[in-house]
């Protein structure tokens, strides 16, 4: 890759080329596409009667779920519930869109996402989706969370209902979620240049940043939806912010995120301040970022003093978009390094290659 790129537009024709030098893909070729870089043992994972498919000619086929275990369904769904608004997005990234026929409560509050799947139906809350709903849409699979179980996946087991664990949020797992849902949906092809894209830009970026002394690594205070919930290891805001280059003041906290004190951060000094912002608070950002400033003794903290305190979407945090993020991050973070990348731009690419509408609202602040 050249040293230098100004946007998407390099990776998505390198991996158009890739793609299209292998040439289309046979069945046995799609398989591969979504094997791990392990292959997954035989006959250890779970097969499944889907409960919408119809009879008929078809062919079983094994996907790998976000933790890593296979799921075996006896052919291609083609009536498909997305129970997370991520894997949604992505469906519709990869032109499978006109599968969905169910989707969450919060999912129908996304205009972009809507106006490409005006089929699907509301099945309730995400955590608690609507059994008698789900059921009388005769779905061939339900895709859930696979971080976040369904508080009633019993439920949804006693009742024949194929359930398929994605994220489809994590930086690290969007390639290979993407992958399986390429080959769920019988669009390979497309999955694998949205995947390659997503691996070149993390190379590129993680390329860059092995160049720079971890000494001058800046030290971050990172900020989940919920004020004083600091993301710590393991977490997606802490992946991201170790690929661009920050040191993470809460990486001696022993779960993925954790209640703190006001007295804890200004006690730790951080560099930089980053909050992510869930879609659904309406406060301006403007405002978000004043409250952070003004917190009881933080002006003595140096990202306070220097201005560098910045609010993120949760669109660009996780989801498929969270590449984007990662770019954002890591130019902040190391301007001159990172100072010929234009993230914006990548958002305008990604929605007009893959999700129109995405590019129509502030994603960073300020």
């Amino acid at each position: 890759m050249n040293a230098r790129i100004s946007s998407t537009g390099f990776l998505v024709v390198l991996a158009v080329c890739m793609v299209l030098a292998a040439g289309c893909m046979d069945s046995s070729a799609q398989g591969r596409v979504a094997a791990s870089p392990s292959p997954a043992p035989a006959v250890t994972g779970t097969t499944v009667g889907a409960s919408g498919i119809s009879g008929g000619n078809c062919t079983p086929l094994t996907i790998t779920q976000t933790d890593g275990t296979p799921i075996t369904l006896p052919c291609h769904p083609k009536r498909i519930i997305v129970a997370n608004g991520n894997a949604a997005e992505m469906m519709i990234a990869i032109g499978a869109q006109d599968e969905i026929v169910g989707v969450t409560q919060t999912t129908t509050n996304v205009s972009y996402i809507m106006d490409k799947i005006p089929q699907a139906e509301n099945i309730g809350d995400w955590q608690v989706p609507n059994i008698e709903r789900i059921l009388s849409l005769h779905p061939d699979a339900v895709i859930a969370y696979s971080s976040y179980k369904p508080k009633n996946l019993d439920q949804l087991t006693a009742a024949n209902i194929t359930v398929i664990s994605l994220d489809c949020y994590k930086l690290a797992t969007l390639p290979s979620d993407a992958r399986t849902l390429g080959i769920l949906t019988g669009r390979s092809n497309e999955a694998e240049v949205y995947a390659r894209m997503v691996e070149d830009t993390i190379a590129e970026v993680t390329g860059r940043v092995k160049k720079i002394p971890e000494d001058s690594y800046p030290s971050v205070y990172s900020e989940s939806y919920t004020d004083y919930t600091v993301s710590g290891p393991g977490s997606g805001a802490d992946e991201q912010l170790h690929l661009a280059g920050g040191k993470n003041i809460a990486a001696d906290v022993t779960t993925s995120s954790a209640k703190i004190s006001t007295e804890w951060v200004v006690a730790r000094k951080p560099e930089y301040i980053f909050k992510v912002i869930s879609s659904t608070n309406l406060e301006p950002f403007p405002e978000i970022a004043e409250a952070l400033r003004s917190r009881m003794g933080w002006d003595t903290i140096p990202a306070v003093k220097n201005d560098r305190v910045y609010l993120f979407a949760n669109d660009v945090e996780y989801g498929p978009r969270a590449y984007i993020g990662l770019v954002y991050k890591a130019q902040l973070l190391h301007p001159d390094e990172f100072r010929d990348l234009h993230p914006r731009e990548m958002l305008d690419e990604y929605a007009g290659r893959y999700v129109s509408g995405t590019n129509g609202t502030m994603m960073v602040y300020p």
